[in-house]
């Protein structure tokens, strides 16, 4: 698994990449900086979670957030929720298509 989470925070401006379970427990991590893993697992699960219960998705799906400071891009499995922290100007396309792809190969490994 940290062959695919170096691949996923290999391109410039990805600053972490988490994978957790549907309750916020924690999988696997791997950060270029100090982040509190804890609270964005946590958070992760409690948006992701929120969302698929309000829009009724049972099935995957993807979220992406872009702000002015940064960028978060997650994709919901039934098994675990996959998600890229990144800085502003990150070449968004890149960290999709490695998000999909990093999301199918670690579904492999669970």
């Amino acid at each position: 698994m940290k062959e695919v989470m170096r691949d996923l925070i290999s391109p410039t401006g990805v600053l972490g990449c988490f994978v957790i379970d549907k309750e916020g427990e924690i999988v696997d991590y791997l950060c270029k900086k100090s982040i509190n893993e804890t609270l964005v697992s946590a958070l992760i699960a409690e948006v992701t979670n929120e969302i698929a219960n309000q829009m009724q998705i049972t099935a995957e799906f993807s979220i992406f957030s872009m702000a002015e400071n940064g960028n978060i891009f997650m994709i919901a499995r039934e098994e675990f929720i996959l998600t890229v922290i990144t800085a502003p100007g990150v070449d968004t396309g890149k960290v999709r298509l490695k998000l999909r792809r990093g999301a199918r190969l670690i579904a492999e490994l669970l």
